[in-house]
């Protein structure tokens, strides 16, 4: 476990990580969600979304100088997705 954590570390594969663990949840998330038809599945997708959009954006503002602007349009737009959905999931619940 040591060394693939030093792999992942050498490697800077943290954020390709996190984008590949979003990925599942957000997965398994929909497929709760079609079958059960629970919003909170719904919400854990939202979230799911939100962090890989984010993740991208980070792993593009480190790339290079030029994508530092799209880096930064991908982080807000992980924020407003964040935002926006979680509103909008919980008033689909009634709760907001």
């Amino acid at each position: 476990m040591r060394k693939f954590l030093q792999k992942i570390r050498d490697n800077k594969l943290l954020l390709d990580g996190i984008n590949v663990v979003a990925g599942f949840v957000l997965l398994l998330a929909l497929l709760i969600f079609f079958i059960s038809q629970a919003f909170i599945a719904l919400l854990i997708a939202v979230w799911a979304a939100g962090f890989m959009n984010m993740a991208n954006g980070l792993k593009a503002m480190k790339r290079n100088k030029k994508g530092a602007a799209l880096g930064q349009s991908m982080v807000m737009l992980g924020m407003i997705i964040l935002i926006g959905g979680t509103a909008l999931i919980l008033s689909a619940m009634g709760l907001f």
